[in-house]
């Protein structure tokens, strides 16, 4: 979101556990997948003012050239824990008057002084009859998102666009489901540090949360209850048949998801009774990162219950080619693409318009 440019663009998802690229090009029309991988992020890269530029850019260098990017613009995301986003709906004003109007409402939730702060926004809708307009705001302090272009720029890579990851979900949702603007959704993200969501009705980000609940609290507790080695978890749940150990794991995560599906339901809760301006119900949970991942080992009628709601995943691979994309068809698969729909969703912005 804060800063657009044409030409096609790489997408680098860095994650605490791990960084994901996806690299695709538009070939005449079609879209063509010419890389997607992921490796392990250097530990304690991410920090709490952003990223370490010398750790993370001597990374970056290294994994783009072992898997042979030639590309050197990148977009990246954000993550929603360093950005303030607000959808906000303001009173409708000339072309020439949106930069002032937006500032001045954006001066209002600043974190500091706004000198010091990156603002972004887009118009998402005008509605003349009631003379309003709906903008996205994001606002993010200038110093986080320089250690991220630092960082890019150590590895020989410009930054034509930094977006926030929830934001790219949506983005590459969009353009794999073609009835995702006649839709209220809400997307749920389970990484290995965080939960995030995003609620959606009709195109239009209404409302994100982030919270603590994360995939490496469940490792660890999984090791203690269970007797397993961490190296083991890995394997089992990505064994297809099922044994003894795997459904002793996969019975464990589903009982301590109920307590995510309760944060969830108090979120929806809220979401409902005090940012809808008319309530509508949630169509369809949307489960990416390491829920969609898990998607056919997870008790989906529990979630239905606490939901109402259909519960879904997507393969943000659909929309694209994979003829001659070599290392990266594994990385295309249903259980694996939802790790990459941040990633897919920043490579989109630029070839999908």
């Amino acid at each position: 979101m804060f800063s657009l440019s044409k030409g096609e663009v790489v997408g680098v998802d860095i994650g605490h556990y791990y960084t994901k690229v996806v690299d695709i090009v538009d070939k005449k029309g079609v879209f063509v997948l010419k890389h997607a991988f992921k490796e392990f992020t250097p530990q304690d890269v991410i920090t709490s003012e952003g990223v370490d530029e010398i750790v993370l850019g001597d990374f970056l260098k290294s994994i783009f050239s072992q898997h042979g990017v030639k590309s050197r613009s990148v977009a990246v995301a954000l993550s929603s824990s360093f950005v303030i986003t607000k959808t906000l709906t303001m009173p409708l004003v000339a072309d020439e008057e949106v930069d002032q109007a937006v500032m001045w409402e954006a001066e209002q939730y600043a974190p500091v002084s706004m000198e010091d702060v990156n603002v972004s926004y887009q118009i998402l809708d005008k509605n003349e009859e009631k003379n309003e307009m709906t903008v996205l705001l994001a606002l993010t302090k200038k110093e986080i998102v320089d250690t991220y272009i630092k960082a890019f720029n150590r590895a020989k890579l410009k930054v034509k666009i930094v977006d926030v990851d929830v934001f790219s979900i949506y983005n590459a949702y969009e353009i794999n489901n073609k009835d995702a603007l006649n839709k209220h959704i809400a997307f749920v993200d389970m990484g290995y540090s965080s939960t995030k969501l995003l609620f959606v009705k009709k195109g239009v980000p209404i409302f994100s949360r982030y919270m603590d609940f994360n995939f490496a609290s469940l490792i660890n507790e999984a090791v203690d209850v269970l007797s397993l080695k961490k190296e083991e978890i890995g394997i089992l749940l990505s064994k297809k048949q099922q044994d003894e150990k795997k459904e002793s794991l996969i019975n464990f995560l589903n009982d301590k998801l109920i307590a995510l599906y309760t944060q969830i339901q108090n979120s929806v809760t809220f979401y409902m009774n005090n940012i809808l301006s008319v309530e509508e119900p949630i169509e369809e949970v949307v489960l990416v990162g390491v829920l969609g991942s898990l998607y056919e080992n997870l008790n989906i009628e529990i979630m239905q219950e606490f939901f109402k709601s259909d519960i879904t995943r997507f393969n943000p691979f659909d929309v694209v080619s994979k003829e001659g994309s070599g290392e990266s068809i594994d990385e295309t698969t249903p259980d694996i693409s939802p790790f990459y729909c941040i990633a897919s969703g920043l490579a989109l912005r630029s070839v999908a318009k």
